[in-house]
Parts: C-alpha cells; sequence; structure tokens
C-alpha cells in the first residue's frame, strides 16, 4: 500500500513538472530550460546531500545511476521539445503508456506470468499509441488568432507523437535502470542523478558548439522571451526552479516505490503522471482534442489502470 501511495506522489510530482517545464520549453529553447532547471535543482541537492550526510554510491551503483540520470535527463529534453512544438496531451499521454507498458513487458519475458486483465491492458496500449500517434493535429498555433499565449509552434507533426514514443523509451529506460540500484543514501542518488544529467547536457553543449553547431533543443531565444526587469525574471527562475524540483521528487519517491512494490508495479502507478499534465494544459493552456484523439488518450488511460489491477498471476 504504501508503494502505490509513493508511486502516486511520484506521478503528481513528474505531472506537475512535466507541466511547468512544457510551459516554459514555449517561452525559452529546450535545451536552455532543461540545463537551467535541472542546474537549479542541482544546487539545492549538493548542499543538502552534504548536509544529511550518508554514503556516496560507489562502484557499479555509481554508474548505473550515473546512467539513469542520464537517459532520463534525454527523455525530459526530448518531452519538453515535444510539449513546445506539439500537443501536450498528445505528447504526455503517449510517454505516460509507453513508461508502464516497456516495464511490465520486461518482467514478463523475464519469466512473471501476466493475468488476462494486465494481457488486455497491453493490447489497449499498443492501440492506443497507434490511434493517438496517427491523429491528424488541427488547433491555433503561436501566432495565429486565437492562440493562447503560450500556444505550441506547431511545428512537429502529428502532434510531436515521434516525441513522445522516444520520451516513453527513455522514461522505460530510466525505470528499469534506477530500480536496480542498491544504496543506503538515497538523497545522494537523487544527487547523482541530476550530476550526471546536467553534466551530459553541459558535454553535449560544449562539443556541438566545438563543431559548430546548436546541441537539440536550443533554437535562437526569441525577442521578449526573456523578461524584463527584476521581478519578471525571478519568477522565471522560479518556474523553472519548480520544474526542476518536481522532477527530483518525482525521481525520489518512484525510488521509494520501486522499493516497496517492485519496479513493474512502481512503473504503471507513476505512469498516470500525464493525466494531471493533461488537465493542466486543457484548464490553463485551453487545449483540446478532437474525437479520434480523445478516443485514444481515453484508452491509453484505460490501459494503465488495466495494467495495474492485472496483478501477476
Amino acid at each position: 500500500m504504501i508503494g502505490a501511495l509513493f508511486g502516486v506522489i511520484a506521478a503528481f510530482s513528474w505531472g506537475g513538472g512535466d507541466f511547468l517545464g512544457g510551459l516554459a520549453s514555449r517561452r525559452l529553447p529546450t535545451f536552455l530550460v532543461v540545463a537551467a532547471s535541472q542546474t537549479a535543482t542541482l544546487a539545492l541537492l549538493i548542499p543538502t546531500a552534504l548536509i544529511t550526510g550518508g554514503v556516496p554510491p560507489a562502484g557499479t551503483a555509481l554508474f548505473t545511476t550515473a546512467l539513469a540520470g542520464i537517459v532520463g535527463g534525454t527523455g525530459v529534453l526530448l518531452l519538453y521539445h515535444g510539449f513546445a512544438h506539439g500537443r501536450i496531451s498528445i505528447v504526455a499521454s503517449i510517454a505516460g503508456t509507453l513508461s508502464a507498458l516497456i516495464p511490465v513487458g520486461v518482467s514478463i519475458l523475464q519469466g512473471e506470468i501476466p493475468s488476462p486483465l494486465r494481457l488486455v491492458g497491453f493490447l489497449a496500449a499498443i492501440v492506443a499509441i497507434i490511434i493517438v500517434s496517427t491523429s491528424s493535429v488541427e488547433h491555433a498555433v503561436a501566432g495565429e488568432d486565437g492562440a493562447h499565449a503560450d500556444a505550441s509552434s506547431g511545428a512537429a507533426a502529428r502532434g510531436g507523437a515521434i516525441y513522445g514514443i522516444t520520451a516513453g523509451i527513455c522514461f522505460a529506460g530510466f525505470s528499469l535502470i534506477f530500480a536496480g540500484v542498491q544504496s543506503d543514501s538515497t538523497v545522494w542518488l537523487i544527487t547523482i542523478l541530476r550530476i550526471a544529467s546536467v553534466s551530459a547536457l553541459a558535454l553535449v553543449f560544449v562539443v556541438a558548439r566545438l563543431v559548430g553547431r546548436r546541441p537539440p533543443g536550443d533554437e535562437p531565444i526569441r525577442d521578449g522571451a526573456i523578461p524584463v526587469g527584476l521581478l519578471p525574471r525571478l519568477r522565471l527562475l522560479l518556474l523553472l526552479t519548480v520544474a526542476g524540483t518536481c522532477e527530483t521528487a518525482g525521481n525520489l519517491f518512484f525510488f521509494l516505490a520501486s522499493g516497496k512494490s517492485g519496479v513493474a508495479v512502481a512503473a504503471v502507478f507513476t505512469s498516470v503522471a500525464p493525466i494531471t499534465t493533461v488537465i493542466f494544459a486543457a484548464l490553463l493552456l485551453g487545449e483540446r482534442v478532437n474525437v479520434r484523439q480523445g478516443l485514444g488518450i481515453a484508452l491509453a488511460g484505460v490501459a494503465t489502470v488495466a495494467i495495474a489491477l492485472g496483478r501477476v498471476a
């Protein structure tokens, strides 16, 4: 029961952080948003880890945690980029469904026998992903009449479905990798995750600049994107910090949930995170979906619930 609670808290933390990060990515380059939000969170984590004490992970645990941080950070970059140039509802629902589907699929390959309900959930999830990712998208984009001030650029095909797919694969990889880490210092684990992702972003930026290219998601900053004045800039910094902090809290509670209930169960409960993101997008950004998209998103939700309730036999 406590594992399920940790999973739900992780889901809401990730969902809220994803929405805030995606919102910021519609104003600023995605690469800048991810780098700034994760660096701001790291500035809070390092002193916390030093104060709380404990022994940082070493050897295999250190390598595995760092790898999980890089894979998860890549997923966040892809997700935010999809939010910036596609539809939040489409990108989030696909990513969430895959992040639940893949870990459970791996557990089946490892010998666990799924119940009929879980198999139904698998099939429904596959159908839902196909429906959502192949739906045509028509909505007002940034600069058009009737568009929200923070509307998507509309540059991504199929509402950014490909970003949802790749982000979902990364998040599933993060779940599988991070759940296998053994350590007595949870705060240090979360700190190493963030150090690894920030270091990877810095390395990508430096290498891209050395070869005369821009790193992925590093579009030119639009005029007026960075507000003028101290107070507006502090609000922007707060937005980035809260987005990064929510993601970090999600990582923490996912680790606790996987320790209590196993990675397959934890991944399913945390996969409800997109529901939070989609609700925020509908209420605050006025994003609407057509009947086909709505059917696919609803089916993705049903699939996730079926996978969660269909206990392994």
